[in-house]
């Protein structure tokens, strides 16, 4: 985790004082990569945090970052026409901890302004080797704002609870896939708030998150044919949510479709829709289902016979959470929805 020690002179501090100037007057902003083709903050996995602790199964190409563990598509599935993993990850998984003050209420991280262009990796480099297609993933997206956004698997707001610098670092397309847009600004992003107030209930919440997509049904993509990288759009996206409780693992699944016109007509943006609107129940499957689906193993960490307890409670209804455990909250304008 990056961290900045700042000296001001003595004079220097008088002066802005005079000036009326407050050192704090200057809004955050995430800066860009300069032409380095890394995250642009130094990202490390800090101290009591194990991102990957439950080993989802298989991995591919693997990134381990301060903020999350991403399991991207690999060379070969980008040089297979029958691999629907085109410039999206396969899998990402975090740990999240609880901020709760000393009055008992949570604490609201600090962020910053997103960079102006998501950053991009040496190591996907692979994703632009032909001549004619425009380098970078950012160009794929131009124009398709207003229907598919670069949805965040892991959220920049539960990344800014490690740093404002790691939620910066969030904007990466290891980290990202095509969204429906009023699921990502809405239903996703309400499950995400829920996952904050998880974390501050239960000290600590590991979210598993990745694409869905159905055997035998094309996909489609984002991105103009022969210009830019083609970026494949899952046909839904699910969602993991694991706590420990006394040595007792347990997890909430859920699946969110995208693929046809009457399932994204359901969702609603989180500004202007009250929180309590939600019914994330509409939305719970399993972990065997959700492998089924994915061909992933989760949790694999744990017994053969533990897997099967928590699978057998994974589609239940999400934890009750107290108010007070709530920090964002649908309802009003939110400033987390992405494009």
């Amino acid at each position: 985790m990056l961290r900045h020690n700042i000296v001001i002179p003595v004079f220097a501090a008088f002066a802005l004082l005079a000036a009326g100037f407050s050192a704090r007057a200057e809004p955050l902003a995430c800066k860009g990569q300069g032409g380095v083709k890394e995250l642009p903050y130094e990202s490390v996995v800090p101290s009591g945090y194990n991102h990957d602790r439950f080993a989802t199964q298989p991995r591919s190409l693997m990134f381990s970052y301060g903020a999350f563990t991403s399991s991207f598509e690999t060379a070969e599935d980008q040089a297979k026409p029958d691999s629907p993993f085109k410039g999206i990850p396969k899998w990402v998984s975090y740990e999240m901890h609880a901020m709760m003050g000393t009055d008992g209420k949570p604490i609201h991280p600090q962020g910053a302004k997103r960079p102006v262009k998501w950053y991009e990796l040496e190591a996907t480099d692979f994703l632009w080797t032909e001549p004619k297609l425009k380098p970078g993933i950012d160009a794929s997206y131009r124009g398709f704002a207003a229907l598919w956004n670069r949805g965040h698997m892991a959220a920049r707001n539960h990344a800014n609870r490690i740093s404002w610098q790691e939620g910066c670092n969030t904007h990466t397309f290891i980290n990202a896939l095509p969204q429906f847009a009023d699921m990502n600004q809405g239903d996703w992003l309400a499950l995400e708030n829920y996952a904050i107030a998880a974390a501050n209930k239960f000290g600590k919440v590991w979210t598993i998150a990745g694409p869905v997509f159905e055997p035998e049904r094309d996909v489609d993509t984002i991105g103009k044919d022969g210009i830019t990288v083609p970026v494949a759009i899952p046909h839904a996206l699910y969602k993991i949510l694991v706590i420990e409780t006394k040595g007792k693992v347990e997890a909430r699944a859920f699946l969110f479709h995208q693929a046809d016109e009457d399932q994204r007509g359901g969702y609603r943006k989180c500004a202007g829709t009250p929180q309590s609107k939600y019914d994330l129940t509409t939305y719970s499957t399993s972990l065997s289902a959700l492998e089924k689906a994915t061909g992933l193993k989760f949790l694999t960490t744990l017994s053969d016979a533990d897997r099967r307890a928590v699978d057998a409670a994974s589609a239940k209804a999400p934890w009750p959470i107290e108010a007070k455990y709530w920090d964002d909250k649908c309802g009003g304008k939110d400033d987390d929805d992405d494009v």
